[in-house]
C-alpha cells in the first residue's frame, strides 16, 4: 500500500514539474492595438501569440514593461520570449526571432484638407513629418536629412498636431493610428486622411534570447503553433474579431 502511495505521489510530482516547465515569461510593451491590457484578450497579437503558444503546450505569463528594459532584460537572458518586436540587425545579435505572425503598414497621415501625395521620399522633402521616439521605422527614411522629424511619446500627440496644421503628416501604424483616431479623436477623424501608398511595412515577430538554452525550442514551439492556428481558421477568426 505504502509502495503505491509513493508511485501515485511520484506521479503527481513529476505532472506537477511538467506543468511548470511548460510556463514561460512573455515579456511585452504596451502598444494598443497590439499589445493592451485594457482590451479584450490583451490586444491583437497577444491573442495570436498566447493562442499560438497554446496550441503548442505552453502557458505564458505576460508582463509588461518599458521598451528599454524589455530589450534590456532580452539581451541578457531575463525573459523567455519577447510578445512582439521588429527585426533589425542590431537585435539580430542578440535575438532569435519566429516566423512573423502579422505585417504592419506604416503609413502616413495627414490633413483631409492636404492635398499632397506620397510615390517615394522624394514627395516628401521639406516636410514637418511627425514620428515617434524609439520607433524603428525605415532606415533610408530615418536617415533622410532632407525630411525634416519632429519626435513625439506618443502617436495622439502628432496627430493633433497634423490636425491644427502644425505639421504636413505623421508617421504611423495603421491599425495604431485607427485605433487611436476612433478611441481619443472619434469625432474629428473626417479631418484626417491615410496616404494610399504606405512608406514601408514591417513583420512582426516573437524573438527570444541567444542568451538562453531553451530558445530554439520555444521559437520552433511558437512556429508550430503559429502554423497550427493559421491551418485550422483560428488564426483569421482571431483577425477578424478585430475591428479598427
Amino acid at each position: 500500500m505504502k509502495r503505491i502511495k509513493f508511485i501515485v505521489f511520484l506521479f503527481c510530482s513529476l505532472i506537477a514539474l511538467q506543468v511548470q516547465a511548460e510556463k514561460i515569461s512573455l515579456v511585452v510593451n504596451t502598444w494598443p492595438p497590439y499589445v493592451d491590457s485594457a482590451l479584450d484578450d490583451d490586444g491583437l497579437a497577444m491573442k495570436i501569440v498566447k493562442t499560438a503558444l497554446k496550441r503548442a503546450g505552453h502557458t505564458p505569463e505576460v508582463r509588461v514593461e518599458k521598451w528599454e528594459k524589455v530589450l534590456e532584460g532580452s539581451e541578457i537572458g531575463v525573459y523567455d520570449l519577447i510578445g512582439a518586436v521588429w527585426k533589425t540587425e542590431a537585435r539580430q545579435k542578440m535575438l532569435l526571432y519566429s516566423h512573423s505572425y502579422l505585417t504592419n503598414n506604416i503609413v502616413l497621415v495627414t490633413q483631409a484638407s492636404n492635398k499632397m501625395e506620397f510615390s517615394s521620399q522624394k514627395d516628401l522633402q521639406g516636410l514637418l513629418v511627425g514620428v515617434l521616439k524609439g520607433y524603428e521605422y525605415d532606415d533610408k527614411f530615418m536617415k533622410n536629412t532632407s525630411i525634416l522629424k519632429f519626435q513625439a511619446n506618443r502617436l495622439t500627440q502628432n496627430l493633433i498636431s497634423v490636425q491644427q496644421g502644425k505639421l504636413d503628416a505623421a508617421v504611423a501604424d495603421k491599425r495604431m493610428a485607427l485605433y487611436e483616431l476612433k478611441h481619443f479623436m472619434g469625432n474629428n477623424m473626417m479631418d484626417f486622411r491615410f496616404l494610399a501608398k504606405p512608406l514601408s511595412s514591417r513583420k512582426l515577430y516573437v524573438a527570444a534570447p541567444i542568451a538562453n538554452a531553451s530558445s530554439k525550442k520555444l521559437i520552433a514551439a511558437f512556429n508550430k503553433g503559429l502554423a497550427a492556428i493559421k491551418k485550422d481558421g483560428t488564426y483569421q477568426k482571431i483577425l477578424d474579431s478585430y475591428e479598427f
